[in-house]
């Protein structure tokens, strides 16, 4: 779920598992289609992972646990469909909890694929709407994105992404670059940069990350630094002017059984001293005889 896993994940597992789908080949029948980390915000654009007709829940539920003895939780359903390869519809709901705050969301997502340009391109949006209240306020709950995916050669994507967020009391717009390339058959390194401008995020995010796609195993690693806004970090009710510096790093390891595929991600932050660990585990059921058979 976008709002219950880092954010790290919420600006790059997207264009990680593009790049994944359009730089290295497809995952082998038995792996897992998208080792990304998260839920709701799995990524709607890796035509590779599923057949055309593919149908599919993701399901995901995750524990924190923050410093002051605070802790979260949170889950999501999505439902997702391809309708041809790479143009892909998907709907869901989110709640998620940290200390004394909580919200709910509903989400939107959606791909389309020009896999007949001259260069490889795939058109996005996302959206997560909704709100919930902090120390007995109320708030509002506000992200949309929309991107592009160009592919420019065979081992190589690159992505550009404009995402708007209003989120209690942050707001502001935060444009993101990433740049994926295959390494070695099967894995994948993805290099991004998001940096805000108006309202008061304040961020200036720096993202590495590497994504394997094996025949029994798929697993991510990677790694964020540099200032943020908390609400990005789901500390909801607190501004902090300058941002702090946020220190993460994450590791995954995905599987597929039958008709499932499942996914376990850790996650650590530090901002400045505030320090949370985060588990995540995700399920992704196909549901039609899109999936691809081992």
């Amino acid at each position: 779920m976008r709002a219950a896993v880092c954010v790290t994940y919420a600006l790059s597992a997207l264009g990680s598992a593009a790049a994944a789908a359009a730089a290295a080949p497809p995952p082998a029948s038995g792996s897992t289609a998208t080792p990304a980390p998260g839920g709701t915000e799995q990524p709607p654009a890796a035509p590779t992972t599923a057949s055309d007709a593919d149908e599919r829940l993701l399901f995901s539920g995750e524990g924190s646990w923050l410093t002051g003895d605070h802790g979260g939780a949170g889950g999501s359903i999505t439902w997702l469909r391809n309708f041809g390869t790479g143009n892909v519809l998907g709907l869901g709901a989110e709640y998620q909890t940290v200390a004394n705050s909580h919200w709910t969301t509903g989400n939107f997502n959606g791909s389309l694929s020009f896999p007949q340009a001259t260069v490889k391109t795939i058109l996005y949006a996302d959206a997560h709407l909704g709100g919930g209240a902090t120390g007995g306020e109320s708030f509002r709950y506000t992200d949309i994105a929309g991107g592009i995916y160009i592919t420019p050669t065979a081992w190589s994507s690159v992505q550009l992404e404009e995402r708007y967020l209003d989120i209690d009391k942050s707001y502001g717009n935060l444009p993101k670059l990433a740049v994926a390339f295959r390494i070695v058959t099967g894995l994948v390194g993805t290099v991004s940069y998001a940096q805000s401008f108006g309202g008061n995020l304040g961020t200036k995010l720096g993202t590495v990350r590497l994504d394997y796609f094996g025949k029994r195993l798929n697993w991510l690693a990677g790694a964020a630094y540099g200032p943020v806004a908390p609400a990005l970090v789901n500390l909801i009710g607190e501004v902090l002017v300058p941002a702090q510096t946020l220190r993460e790093g994450f590791v995954g390891v995905g599987k597929t059984f039958g008709r499932t595929d499942w996914e376990l991600v850790a996650d650590y932050q530090d901002l400045e001293g505030f320090k949370r660990t985060t588990i995540t585990l995700n399920c992704t059921l196909h549901l039609g005889a899109g999936r691809p058979s081992s």
